[in-house]
């Protein structure tokens, strides 16, 4: 285990600590990953089966997760378990193969390797509510059943691709809570992150270094099975961080051959670097969330106005969404020393009339390219979520295109909405 420090940079600022809320009432966890569905015989309802990870029982409440598609909630109204090669209905199930009868919709349609689970997914993120990734979770646990079978392997990228990891980080310096009640890392703070040295030779990684992960967990619940963590009585910090989070922290260093998810689970998930390259550059991921190399793309690219083109420049228009995104911009230059400073423009192609978001970036002189473009789509991945009436967001560098910088100075009140 090693620490690899570094100042709080692209990283998301909100930590959470150990007094979160949970939202598991009986501490009792589990999931079921289908592999099977058959129809009753009388047309009312299906009977699925899969293999069971934890304790279900007779009237649990479930949820069933499938990939692009909200989850179904239901209540278990039969089990029928294996158990020394004979099959039989039982009240309560543990760590086996299993039958299932639940209280589905009649128009469901359930899918190979949907994840059964008691945890309710969530929807959104909030620092004060435990983390929870049910369905990642729960996939993951068929590692060692259904390796062979690609179309296991998608719905474990899809997870993973969607999901907001803990991470547990050491600082220099004590957070801050804020009036929202959340724990917030101060400026400058300087973050370490853990590494753990895995015991397969992982694919990419180079032949003289060691195979170090970085270590992410689904929950707290996997995060308290590493023992030793910290002190008794001692608060373990973590940083929530986004899939586009963590692979962007790998891609702009060499410090990791890949990540472990939940790591000291029966069943851990290791997935060196090229795998998480081959789950970025599907064209799935890229429609959803950009491109393979961390460059703006589609929605969100670097503005190089071709010559003749006229475009009209203006100042975003007063609004809740705007006032939001110009929040976010702010708080992401605050959060990192080496963006000079932030405009925030409204950009009008004359001939379309197409209307896009145009945020301008300032960086020292000699800043490394790549460094801008995870930059980028790192700023691209915080306004996704807040832009609405305008969803196309295009970048400009300070310096690059005289046009801009002489709109921005002019109106610098407005439109230059932050600097170092």
């Amino acid at each position: 285990m090693g620490l690899f420090d570094k100042k709080k940079k692209e990283e998301n600022i909100e930590v959470a600590d150990t007094d979160v809320t949970s939202n598991v009432e009986t501490g009792r966890r589990f999931s079921v990953i289908i592999d099977g569905i058959t129809t009753m015989l009388d047309g009312n309802g299906s009977i699925i089966t899969g293999k069971l990870t934890g304790k279900i029982a007779k009237g649990d409440k479930v949820f069933v997760c499938m990939p692009a598609s909200k989850p179904i909630e239901c209540e278990v109204q039969a089990v029928e378990a294996t158990e020394d090669g004979r099959s039989s209905i039982v009240e309560v199930a543990e760590d086996t193969q299993v039958s299932l009868q639940l209280t589905l919709p009649d128009d469901a349609q359930i899918k190979k390797y949907a994840v059964v689970t008691n945890i309710e997914p969530q929807e959104k993120i909030n620092p004060r509510v435990s983390i929870e990734n049910p369905a990642l979770a729960g996939i993951i646990n068929g590692l060692t059943t259904y390796a062979q079978d690609n179309a296991f392997h998608g719905t474990v990228a899809y997870w993973a691709s969607h999901a907001h990891f803990l991470t547990p980080i050491k600082m220099d310096q004590e957070p801050e809570v804020n009036e929202q009640g959340v724990s917030v890392i101060k400026k400058d703070t300087k973050i370490g992150f853990y590494m753990l040295k895995s015991t397969i030779k992982l694919t990419g990684a180079p032949e003289n270094q060691d195979n170090m992960v970085l270590p992410l967990f689904t929950d707290w619940d996997a995060l308290r099975r590493w023992t030793g963590l910290a002190d008794e009585g001692t608060k373990i910090h973590t940083q929530i961080l986004s899939f586009q989070d963590v692979y962007a922290m790998l891609k702009r260093g060499n410090a990791y051959a890949g990540i472990a998810i939940n790591p000291f689970n029966k069943i851990p998930c290791t997935l060196p670097i090229p795998y998480l390259d081959t789950i970025v550059g599907t064209p799935g991921y890229q429609a959803e969330f950009g491109s393979k190399d961390g460059a703006a793309q589609g929605n969100v690219h670097e503005q190089k106005i071709p010559a003749g083109q006229k475009i009209l420049l203006g100042v975003p228009k007063e609004c809740e969404e705007n006032e939001a995104i110009r929040g976010k911009l702010v708080e992401y230059g605050q959060s990192h020393d080496d963006i000079k400073s932030i405009s925030f423009l409204t950009k009008v192609e004359e001939e379309t009339k197409a209307v896009r978001h145009l945020v301008v970036l300032e960086f020292p002189e000699g800043y490394d390219k790549e460094e801008m473009k995870g930059h980028m789509e790192a700023i691209y991945q915080e306004l996704r979520p807040l832009a609405r009436e305008i969803q196309a967001i295009e970048y400009a560098l300070k310096g690059a295109i005289p046009a801009v910088d002489n709109v921005i100075q002019q109106h610098s009140d407005k439109m230059l909405i932050y600097t170092a």
